[in-house]
């Protein structure tokens, strides 16, 4: 009888060690397992309406892109607005969607001074509809062999400082100029055929293509100038806008480029000079203008430019 209750007493203590061992275990593997969150983004890119960024380089003054008739626009420092490239916005949804926490960085919020994740950051609201669907504050970057760029990164309602993948600041700590059209010329010189160049005085001529050959009033380019030339103009862009003029004083062009198609698109190009401004607009861009100080050269070239 003794033996048979010794025997029944072991057992029922080694099932009771059991459940402990077992309990501790997998307490022990929790701890071990990773408890901070997998992912920080998730929007509907076709669904956000709105984007909105405090960019430090700006002193957090609101950034404010959104959509407008079936494209999106940013809101200028004068109150107007602009066009915003849709290749600006995919590229922008790219970065975001692409932000995935690397490790944990801190759980503290004494740490955020540390990372600049805290009202020194940049922050980025994504709204769709009412919603604010991502609320995030970009901190500092880190720079790791072999060359690799991160990001530390928080939620805005979060205390868990996260690193990240990519250098966000080159696309989120900009001014509002940095999302605008900068499009001054997009398209195949390949199809182009003839440029003709009104200047003042007798400064004028034409570029003329026959065959696989150019010519510049008659004279036979050099074939090397002409399509660097030519290259170069035909994906041409720029940052340099002019929005505060007196647009009464924009009345005839100082220089006009005309260029003619084999698909007969009309393309031109404008430089406008006073006392003022020398300003440049586009066919491809008629809402901009642009500072002719920085890319007038680069269009209003003399037929020097091409001959040997």
């Amino acid at each position: 009888m003794s033996l048979k209750i010794n025997n029944r007493t072991l057992g029922i203590l080694f099932a009771i060690l059991l459940v402990i061992v077992i309990f501790f275990v997998f307490v022990d593997s929790g701890k071990n397992e990773r408890t901070f969150r997998q992912f920080l983004v998730n929007i509907d890119t076709t669904a956000v309406t709105e984007i909105l960024i405090y960019p430090k380089s700006q002193n957090h003054k609101e950034v404010k892109l959104f959509k407008a008739n079936g494209g999106w626009k940013v809101n200028l420092p004068n109150g107007a607005s602009a066009n915003v490239a849709e290749s600006r916005i995919s590229d922008l949804f790219k970065q975001l969607i692409a932000i995935l926490p690397k490790r944990l960085a801190a759980r503290d919020e004494a740490k955020w001074n540390e990372f600049q994740v805290d009202s020194t950051g940049s922050r980025v609201k994504v709204i769709q509809g009412m919603d604010v669907t991502l609320d995030l504050v970009i901190g500092r970057f880190s720079f790791q062999q072999p060359r690799t760029m991160n990001t530390f990164v928080r939620l805005y309602n979060d205390t868990d400082v996260y690193e990240v993948d990519g250098f966000l600041d080159m696309t989120f700590n900009q001014g509002a100029n940095s999302f605008r059209d900068g499009t001054i010329l997009n398209d195949d010189f390949n199809n182009w055929k003839q440029l003709q160049f009104n200047y003042p005085a007798d400064s004028s001529f034409q570029l003329i293509k026959t065959g696989s050959d150019w010519f510049v009033n008659g004279l036979k380019a050099d074939s090397t100038k002409a399509i660097n030339y030519l290259r170069r103009l035909s994906q041409l862009s720029n940052t340099t806008f002019v929005d505060d003029f007196d647009s009464t004083n924009i009345i005839s062009p100082t220089y006009l480029l005309n260029i003619s198609t084999t698909d007969l698109k009309f393309i031109e190009l404008k430089g406008f000079v006073n006392e003022d401004h020398y300003l440049v607009r586009s066919t491809e861009n008629p809402e901009v203008y642009f500072d002719g100080n920085s890319v007038g050269k680069t269009i209003f070239v003399s037929k020097s430019e091409f001959l040997p």
